[in-house]
């Protein structure tokens, strides 16, 4: 198993919680950028970005998309369908919530996988692994961001996003407990495409606050390999 498995710590959930306000700003400046609705990306772009290829199975799909690990980019293998238990309360029909940690888990060992998102502007589609909102293999289509964004956002599609793990489980399949991180500014988003690592990540959210936010808890969780 992993090094570095999930270990709850209860005061960095907390600052990842504060931090979550930070977004508001940024999603209020979003209209017509990657975090706005599917309509201005094709089904084709969406198919060519994720490069998926999908077969039906028992649970759900399996197919594959980019991601990040150390200073790489790597393929995630998904075989299983999303996992989003309540409580915490969700309004999202997929039952999944953005700003409130879990309860429950659908395995005793997980990893963090930390679910980049641009805010305000919009970054190159090469750079976006899942680039088309609420349209990317074993994710969910929605997500409740009211804890984070207040009334009325309660089923908003999943944003576009990319992916950065800190270990490959040695190539194994496993669950992986999703943390959103907001990046807001093209500069900081070029730094995190750049390194492709959670180090990056993490120098960024201590020493350029103001561009990339702190971890915003979910109760989702996704099931994948990282393969090379």
């Amino acid at each position: 198993m992993s090094v570095v498995k999930r270990v709850r710590l209860k005061g960095a959930r907390q600052v990842g919680l504060m931090l979550a306000g930070l977004l508001v700003a940024g999603l209020a400046a979003v209209s017509g950028t990657a975090l706005a609705s599917s309509g201005s990306v094709s089904s084709t772009a969406a198919m060519t970005g994720m490069a998926q290829t999908m077969s039906a199975s028992m649970h759900g799909q399996t197919g594959f998309t980019n991601g990040w690990y150390d200073g790489h980019t790597v393929r995630f293998f998904y075989s299983k369908n999303y996992f989003c238990q309540t409580p915490p309360a969700s309004g999202a029909s997929s039952k999944c919530e953005a700003g409130a940690d879990y309860t429950q888990t659908p395995a005793s060992n997980f990893d963090p996988l930390y679910v980049v998102v641009p805010l305000g502007f919009t970054p190159p589609k090469g750079t976006l692994q899942c680039p088309v909102a609420g349209h990317c293999i074993d994710h969910p289509g929605t997500i409740d961001l009211s804890a984070v964004l207040g009334s009325g956002t309660s089923n908003l599609a999943l944003p576009a996003h990319s992916h950065i793990v800190a270990t490959n489980n040695s190539g194994q399949s496993e669950w992986w407990n999703v943390d959103v991180v907001g990046v807001k500014s093209l500069s900081a988003w070029y730094k995190i495409v750049g390194a492709k690592s959670d180090g990056e990540l993490q120098y960024l959210q201590h020493h350029d606050p103001s561009d990339v936010t702190g971890n915003i808890t979910t109760n989702l969780f996704l099931y994948f390999s990282v393969l090379h």
